[in-house]
């Protein structure tokens, strides 16, 4: 009898039953009952334990190659009750954990379950490989239900299985995917295989699904990427899926694929989760905690980077240094609370004079900002510089001991020119001579150094 699939059209012939069996993610071996020969072995159970059939011979050599004894004891008397039992009644062989030496030494930790079938004459068992992640979800729950003939196994196999299982085949012929279809996207397998791909999967990641197919079909071995299924309420699922080719055992080409596709709703809200807070503490450590603007780490990075673009592009740079005015006197006037109020607006004031995503403003210490200008020649760096004065003197802030009566700030230009590397440590030495020479000049006004005319300190 032809296996049938759930769109009710039968699978082609046992040559293509190999074929799907080939490609399951569990390693699956039939015995037949009469000799107890082991007859069968898929690519899977190969790639599991390095044996072939040709390595196994029967169900009691197989045995041999548990190396716990206590292990070997329970399975002899388990298969002994099995092969004792009614020959009309089929039953399932149940779960067990075991330990089984492998054909390069190793020993790896099995799943092992499957089901007696007397009626057809054969013992169906399959094996998951749970070494490293013993006792955790599996990939596939123990196919244990009732098959009678052939084309029950693969029905065991994939309708068990707690991961939605898509079966294509590249030209269309046969296409299947598991019940457990309804638990990830609401849809029945009959609703879900009479929808265009397209509309099951979330405009941003079909580039991503299309490409992994693609490279199955290729012949890379397996695929997995990420992305979001679309919900039968509307909504969308995030979910990770594993694609393993369909080769052909006698042409060698790959003429389909098996997608094993799981949730991972719960799983990326904590990766969301992480890396929200990942990119919190990334900025944490580039931000100054008083006023939100960037602090000197980050000042320092950001001005080596624009350092070798300006090297490799030979532009003009330009850096102000600003300086809060008789700050100490304020603090001791009003308090330190209203000093930091003061910093705060002053911070904000700042920042609101740049007009370039580029530009940068930081605090470099204490009552002192630094502003960094990538691509800014004098003129516009006086421009700035002009600015920056009217705005802080706009915010009016009272202060008793300035000789205008309110909070000003000084202001150091230091302009490097085009067609010159720059040297950081300079640009930021000449920025501070500048500030020296404004405060000395009476505060409240800037002082601009060309690098080029002066020689360094």
């Amino acid at each position: 009898m032809i296996p049938i699939d759930n769109t009710g059209k039968p699978w082609q012939d046992e040559h293509s039953l190999r074929i799907a069996l080939d490609a399951m993610p569990v390693g699956v071996s039939w015995a037949t009952l009469v000799d107890r020969n082991i007859v069968y072995t898929n690519r899977r159970f190969t790639e599991i334990f390095g044996y072939v059939v040709g390595d196994l011979g029967n169900i009691s050599a197989w045995i041999e190659k548990y190396p716990i004894q206590a292990e070997r004891a329970m399975a002899s008397t388990k298969w002994g009750q099995y092969f004792e039992a009614p020959n009309d009644v089929d039953f399932p062989i149940l779960p067990m954990e075991l330990s089984v030496a492998c054909k390069d030494g190793t020993v790896k930790t099995i799943l092992h379950n499957g089901i007696i079938l007397p009626t057809v004459g054969w013992a169906l068992a399959t094996f998951i490989d749970v070494s490293e992640q013993k006792r955790s979800n599996l990939l596939l729950q123990e196919a244990e239900k009732r098959a009678i003939q052939n084309e029950a196994v693969s029905r065991t196999l994939l309708d068990q299985s707690q991961e939605m299982v898509v079966i294509s085949y590249f030209d269309r012929s046969q296409r299947y995917v598991s019940p457990a279809v309804e638990q990830i996207t609401g849809l029945t397998p009959n609703e879900y295989l009479a929808t265009p791909a397209r509309e099951l999967v979330h405009p941003d990641d079909l580039g991503a699904m299309t490409q992994a197919i693609q490279d199955v079909g290729h012949g890379t071995p397996s695929s997995v990427y990420r992305g979001r299924v679309r919900h039968k309420d509307g909504g969308y699922r995030w979910v990770e899926t594993l694609l393993r080719s369909c080769v052909d055992p006698d042409s060698k080409q790959t003429v389909g694929y098996v997608a094993t596709i799981r949730d991972i709703g719960e799983q990326k809200k904590q990766e969301d989760l992480l890396t929200s807070e990942n990119r919190r503490l990334s900025e944490d450590a580039s931000q100054d905690e008083l006023t939100g603007i960037a602090n000197r780490r980050l000042f320092n990075k950001t001005l080596l980077r624009e350092v070798r673009r300006q090297t490799r592009n030979t532009t003009a740079m330009a850096m102000l240094m600003v300086d809060v005015d008789n700050f100490k006197q304020y603090n001791d006037q009003y308090g330190h609370l209203p000093g930091d109020r003061c910093l705060k607006q002053v911070a904000s004031t700042l920042k609101q004079t740049l007009l370039r995503d580029s530009d940068l403003v930081a605090r470099f210490g204490g009552e002192e900002f630094v502003i960094l200008l990538p691509m800014t020649d004098c003129e516009g760096a006086e421009h700035l510089a002009r600015a920056v004065l009217e705005a802080i003197r706009g915010l009016a802030i009272p202060h008793v001991h300035s000789p205008k009566g309110i909070l000003t700030v000084s202001v150091g230009v230091a302009c490097w020119p085009t067609g010159n590397p720059t040297d950081p440590m300079r640009l930021l030495e000449r920025a501070d001579t500048a500030l020296y020479r404004a405060k000395s000049a009476g505060r409240d006004t800037f002082s601009v150094i060309q690098c080029q005319d002066e020689p360094p300190a």
